[in-house]
């Protein structure tokens, strides 16, 4: 198990490093660079702008900002926000918060409705409700987040007046049940892929199941069919779903950045793409680099768990 956690790490740490250098290069060398900002003012000088790159250190070589960049990275600072000169992990504490909330609500939705949607749908196979839960999923993968989160507020905040239309909370209120409120389209929306995803993994992963010899011997043992389907083919089932939770964290944030820009939700999403359109080059690398360290994360405790969920599989040998 040790030799396996740092040949992972070890991994990790190059892919990281990898990372890093891809998305330094492409920011720097994309057009504008990272004082548009302050050009688009048309109010600076040469002297004033050959300061800035001083104090940015922008009139360095590439290769050496990067070599600064990284060695402050390691170091814990992360550097200090164009925009307001933020320190950029105050900036991601600050929105990291909300991202989470949205994304673990949406997670759970995801997996219990998608969960037995699945094994309703391995039990009664090629039943009208299975050919229903087929094209309801193929359904849900084709609808673009964004038109889908525009379709819900149109239905449920504006014709209804239901729930709140975008925001986390209200202000002045900030109760649990106005909270809880905010978060429900958002998490319907975010969790709309994710249910289609698990639903179809679910139910191919309950047929190779529950046609095993142990669940035909557990029939002819006359074991009730709920306790076999809970107690033993469940269990067994819900190892490739390890899998794809862990490997989902980056869809998940991909759909994060979008929800959270239509319903005007406070997280990770929208501070990228404020990130992104101010050149503020800094929060944009601070983001890829907390993004991808997530991504990795995942990944390795979807390995880890699968020992969890099942002795007989040994984390590390092949």
């Amino acid at each position: 198990m040790s030799r396996y956690l740092l040949s992972r790490l070890l991994q990790a740490l190059l892919l990281l490093w990898l990372v890093s250098m891809i998305a330094f290069a492409i920011l720097h060398l994309a057009p504008g660079g990272p004082l548009s900002q302050f050009l688009a003012t048309g109010t600076l000088g040469p002297e004033d702008i050959e300061r800035l790159m001083a104090q940015y250190g922008l009139n360095r070589p590439l290769p050496l900002q990067y070599l600064d960049w990284a060695g402050n990275l390691l170091s814990g600072d992360w550097g200090r926000s164009y925009r307001d000169d933020l320190p950029v992990l105050t900036k991601i504490g600050m929105h990291v918060g909300p991202t989470l909330e949205l994304m673990i609500s949406s997670t759970l939705l995801a997996m219990l409705i998608g969960g037995m949607i699945g094994i309703l749908g391995a039990v009664r196979r090629y039943s009208f409700f299975d050919h229903l839960a087929t094209i309801g999923a193929m359904v849900a993968l084709s609808i673009p987040t964004f038109w889908f989160g525009l379709a819900v507020i149109y239905v449920f905040s504006v014709n209804l007046g239901w729930l709140p239309a975008g925001g986390r909370e209200t202000i002045g209120d900030g109760s649990v049940l106005d909270r809880m409120q905010h978060l429900m389209l958002p998490c319907i929306v975010l969790a709309l892929v994710s249910t289609a995803v698990w639903s179809r993994y679910m139910r191919s992963s309950m047929l190779d199941v529950i046609n095993q010899d142990y669940i035909r011997t557990a029939r002819s043992k006359g074991v009730a069919p709920v306790r076999i389907l809970i107690h033993h083919a469940l269990r067994n089932a819900l190892l490739p779903m390890i899998t794809i939770t862990g490997l989902h964290v980056s869809t998940l944030l991909s759909g994060a950045l979008v929800t959270e820009t239509v319903f005007t939700w406070p997280g990770m999403g929208r501070l990228f793409l404020d990130s992104v359109g101010n050149r503020d080059y800094p929060v944009v690398m601070g983001m890829l680099m907390f993004t991808a360290c997530m991504v990795l994360l995942g990944s390795l405790l979807a390995d880890l768990l699968y020992s969890v969920a099942d002795p007989r599989i040994k984390v590390g040998v092949q």
